[in-house]
């Protein structure tokens, strides 16, 4: 049986030790409320980013706590200076002249980095208003990868409404970097996933590499760079539980494993990490469980940052918001217990 984690589990241990968390977009109603709702819970520090006027006006709806908002408006020389000199030590944005590096702090993705990058804040989260292209690029170039990361990848926690009360957690990678992985890329996902799964829940991860293919069902290009990655997977870690190629089905439902010939596996039926073979089915799956399924899910979480930065979808709701904040604030206060060097502070 699945082991029963919540977003509530997550909630109550990011409020043990809440973090500062900086939020690109500050003056989004979404992320007003999620930010009221992290503040009175204790759940996070969180730090708007954009329009006072605009945060005010909403904040003042939900608690009559002091805001905590930057507006890059109101910024002293002496802070536009110093963020300025940080981004243009950076090697993607040498080229800019200190005016230029001065406009670019308009941007609350670039500002938010900054701010995480030079320790006011211990995270951040951004993408509510935002494409994850943009979110990504300012998170590569200012806050950059973790050592040893071979693959940054992005998650979703998957919670189906359809399994009963208390619902298992499933993890979806990757819904958001990569569009095309190579066998090679697709076994570092796995492992990233598993050593996020373990970060998060503390359960050990059961890692299903997901196709139109169960054990050689079907031939083709694609079935065939699943079947590469599992095998590179088990050589690259052989102590992962891991299956594959396995349909969807078959990793979800022991009657259907054993059905696809498969249900001897002590996997069967019971994968909590899908390793799906490309962005596209990444990106469409987790949308359609959104839409379709009755499910929630909360991400794009990026594993693999030197510093705990994470994204959102445009389409995520106040509920989405408020549990990538007690996400963030995990990564912020704990160490993988597989990859001491991630997010070490």
């Amino acid at each position: 049986m699945m082991k029963t984690i919540s977003w509530r589990d997550f909630r109550i241990q990011a409020s043990r030790k809440p973090a500062r968390i900086a939020l690109a977009d500050g003056d989004d109603p979404r992320v007003v409320e999620a930010a009221a709702r992290a503040l009175t819970d204790g759940i996070a520090a969180p730090l708007l980013i954009g329009s006072r006027s605009r945060i005010e006006a909403l904040w003042k709806s939900y608690t009559k706590a002091q805001v905590p908002c930057l507006d890059s408006q109101e910024l002293t020389a002496e802070e536009r200076a110093r963020f300025s000199r940080e981004l243009l030590a950076l090697r993607k944005f040498k080229s800019l002249s200190p005016t230029e590096a001065e406009d670019r702090l308009k941007d609350p993705l670039i500002l938010g980095c900054l701010l995480l990058l030079t320790g006011k804040v211990e995270g951040f989260v951004g993408g509510a208003t935002r494409t994850t292209a943009d979110t990504l690029k300012a998170v590569f170039s200012i806050i950059g990868l973790a050592p040893k990361t071979s693959t940054l990848f992005g998650f979703f926690f998957i919670e189906s409404r359809a399994l009963g009360e208390n619902p298992p957690l499933v993890l979806l990678a990757d819904c958001a970097v990569t569009p095309d992985p190579s066998s090679k890329q697709l076994a570092n996902i796995a492992a990233g996933a598993a050593d996020a799964f373990h970060f998060f829940t503390g359960d050990s991860a059961r890692v299903a590499f997901l196709s139109f293919s169960t054990k050689g069902s079907a031939e083709h290009a694609i079935v065939k760079k699943v079947q590469d990655a599992v095998r590179m997977a088990r050589e690259k870690t052989p102590d992962m539980a891991l299956e594959g190629e396995w349909q969807a089905d078959a990793a979800l439902d022991l009657a259907t494993a054993r059905m696809k010939g498969v249900g001897e596996s002590s996997m069967a039926g019971r994968a909590n990490v899908l390793i799906v073979p490309d962005l596209n089915c990444g990106n469409i799956a987790y949308k359609l469980i959104e839409r379709l399924g009755g499910c929630r899910s909360v991400g794009p979480v990026l594993w693999g940052t030197a510093l705990p930065a994470n994204d959102l979808s445009r389409g995520c709701s106040m509920e989405d918001v408020l549990d990538m904040l007690a996400l963030t604030t995990l990564q912020a206060r704990k160490t993988s217990p597989l990859e001491k060097s991630a997010y070490a502070h």
